[in-house]
């Protein structure tokens, strides 16, 4: 048996589900920005003032400061750690509007790795019946809403976010992406609009080739100007000819 995905819209039953999805997925860039902040400027800054307050203030031997580096290491971590799960627990808690889920059939034995398997991509109406899908093991594979962008007028945004990483981006995503823009075309939206960080390298490469083009580049602050995280817009006109054409 074939495994295969359907791409449908949100329903609350998916909640529960969508959420963990969206909790891996957003934790999943955390050991990535991890060992970059390793390499950061701020690290070797707070590794000195740690070595300088017990050697100067406290009479700590400078061999023993040493020993602080493992900790700072570890506060890093852990800093790094929380930041990223705060971020998935304000997604989470977030009311999905307008979504769309990819829910993907495959049978209850599977050996193939689902990157290298081969997927029938089914968008809105799958052709099979229920008795032919209790067939298979079902599972959430791909999340996506949309929302009006609060800052740009006549614009929709994509928020709420997530896809496993253990899955064809590309395969899951075009048709996904081509959904939105219909279902935005329809709502009369003029632009949509997105944000990815400098993590997202994967996403970047999607949109890219999509036709997003980049709005502005900017650094969200997290400490100060010494730890920042590099985000990008895009946006893709919803009234040009190429939109109209992926429309159809």
């Amino acid at each position: 048996m074939q495994p295969f995905i359907v791409i449908r819209n949100y329903t609350q039953d998916d909640e529960l589900k969508c959420q963990e999805l969206v909790r891996d997925y957003i934790m999943s860039f955390s050991n990535k920005s991890f060992f970059v902040y390793c390499f950061r400027e701020i690290t070797l800054q707070f590794i000195v003032i740690t070595w300088a307050i017990f050697f100067i203030f406290l009479g700590v031997p400078l061999l023993f400061c040493a020993l602080t580096v493992p900790a700072c290491i570890f506060c890093l971590f852990t800093g790094t750690y929380f930041s990223f799960y705060s971020k998935a627990v304000e997604l989470m808690r977030t009311k999905p509007s307008q979504s769309l889920v990819a829910e993907c059939y495959e049978p209850f034995i599977f050996r193939c790795s689902p990157k290298e398997a081969s997927y029938q991509i089914f968008i809105e109406n799958c052709p099979y019946d229920e008795v032919y899908k209790r067939k298979f093991r079902r599972r959430i594979v791909a999340a996506i809403s949309v929302k009006n962008h609060h800052a740009v007028y006549n614009a929709a945004w994509i928020y709420r976010f997530a896809i496993d990483p253990n899955y064809p981006y590309q395969t899951i995503m075009a048709p996904m992406v081509k959904l939105v823009v219909k279902n935005c075309i329809g709502g009369g939206y003029a632009s949509l609009e997105c944000t990815i960080s400098e993590w997202q390298e994967s996403e970047r490469d999607f949109y890219d080739d999509f036709g997003f083009v980049t709005r502005q580049i900017y650094h969200k602050k997290i400490i100060g100007s010494s730890l920042a995280v590099m985000k990008t817009q895009l946006t893709y006109g919803l009234r040009t000819d190429e939109a109209l054409q992926k429309q159809n």
